[in-house]
């Protein structure tokens, strides 16, 4: 059991939740959303909330029945099945773990482009050195509820609170005419709305460390995914009012926004993006510091080898050799591929494949648990949103192609696995 000082309080368990939640990725998909669907494009994260609100209670509500690490792994052991808590587990933990690796290496390809001296070191060099700082960090004493998220989460408020200001002074109604070619294009922006809605879940990993986690962690969850989508819908909203269709020529919109608000302070603009890719570094220390608990999980419950080494504690409480496990297999990936797009697909097919299974997990627990607090149609509706997404994944996969280093990094672990658990049984059968 973790001290009261490493525990996690409900707001800074919100802040892990939202630091995952929102990267680089809400300031992207302005342009997606406005090329596809023009000024409906806001009302694809609404669609995709309700889309959504199964899994997430479904979810949410497996982490109030079991606050503990390695959430997803739980759920899905626990009312699965063994096999199906490996699954899960291992999925998600190689799933983020390589989605974490893709944000950091985009921070590192930003800030190249921005300091021309940063261009004479190999890309995978400095990938390296990010991942050496992130991690050394939090060994060395910067708590997952530490300061570094309020930090983090400050980093990415800026360009958001300057959007909410400056959009408004700059918002022309006359963008918002409604066509209705624009609403017959809403459903293409569906996926890429959901998308951005994942990571909720993070906290899950580390439901044993939040302060009263039985009451908790389910309105942690809830809070953090309304304040998302809230903060999602409202800022597509803004940034087409203040630039119309010329969002879609902006990539990222806050530069043509500060220059067109203020074109006598160009550095601002320079600023708030940078600060766009220094805040998926919020991302990254959340998810490494949480999802090495899933690594964690797996050992101590002998699904892989070497569980005495992997479940070690430092003093303050951290799984330091899972978490130093994590950052050799998300160096060991970044070294194996040069695909990023089939890379990212892969790891969001993974990570959807636990989910899938802890939507199946609930739709038990409402059938032999007693007051669950859910009717067993919500996790039904779970199943179903869960599917759908995988299926887009699964159809981003064969288009774009599939990363064989995740893949054999992946099988490795199922190998491995399955070698752990033939000589859990030998030594059994020689023991008795």
């Amino acid at each position: 059991m973790a001290s009261n000082k490493n525990m996690i309080s409900p707001v800074v368990g919100v802040l892990i939740c939202i630091n995952t939640m929102i990267g680089a990725g809400l300031f992207i998909n302005a342009a997606t959303l406005a090329q596809k669907a023009g000024p409906w494009g806001f009302v694809g994260y609404i669609v995709s909330a309700l889309l959504m609100l199964p899994l997430i209670l479904s979810i949410s509500t497996l982490a109030k029945l079991h606050p503990v690490s390695g959430g997803l792994y739980v759920f899905s052991k626990s009312h699965i099945g063994n096999w199906a808590g490996f699954l899960s587990g291992w999925s998600y933990f190689l799933g983020k773990t390589a989605a974490a690796g893709l944000l950091m290496h985009k921070f590192v390809q930003f800030f190249q482009v921005q300091f021309s001296f940063l261009n004479q070191f190999p890309a995978l060099v400095l990938d390296y050195f990010v991942l050496f700082f992130l991690i050394s960090i939090h060994i060395l004493g910067a708590r997952i509820g530490g300061k570094l998220q309020y930090l983090f989460v400050s980093l990415k408020m800026l360009p958001i609170i300057f959007v909410f200001t400056f959009g408004f002074v700059t918002f022309d109604s006359s963008f918002y005419q409604f066509g209705v070619n624009d609403f017959s294009s809403l459903f293409l922006i569906i996926p890429v709305c959901v998308f951005a809605s994942i990571g909720f879940e993070i906290i899950c990993s580390v439901g044993h460390l939040i302060t009263d986690s039985s009451k908790n962690i389910k309105r942690v969850i809830l809070t953090a995914f309304g304040i998302v989508v809230g903060v999602n819908t409202i800022f597509q909203g803004i940034i087409f009012g203040a630039l119309g269709n010329a969002v879609v020529e902006a990539g990222i919109p806050i530069l043509p926004l500060a220059q067109k608000a203020i074109p006598t302070y160009e550095i601002i603009g320079r600023i708030l993006n940078g600060s766009v890719y220094a805040a998926i570094l919020g991302a990254c220390f959340s998810i490494f510091t949480a999802n090495c608990w899933n690594l964690f999980t797996l050992a101590e419950n002998n699904h892989l080898p070497f569980k005495r080494f992997l479940t070690k504690l430092s003093s303050k409480q951290i799984p330091w050799v899972a978490l130093i496990v994590e950052g050799f297999v998300t160096a060991v990936i970044l070294a194996i591929t040069s695909a990023q797009l089939p890379l990212m697909n892969v790891a969001v097919f993974s990570q959807l494949i636990a989910m899938l299974l802890s939507a199946v997990a609930a739709f038990y627990a409402a059938k032999s648990v007693a007051n669950f607090g859910l009717n067993r149609w919500v996790p039904l509706l779970g199943i179903c949103t869960a599917s759908y997404i995988l299926f887009v994944s699964l159809f981003n996969i064969v288009k774009f192609g599939i990363s064989f280093s995740f893949l054999s990094i992946f099988l490795i672990g199922i190998a491995a696995a399955v070698a752990k658990y033939f000589s859990s049984k030998k030594n059994a059968i020689l023991s008795s």
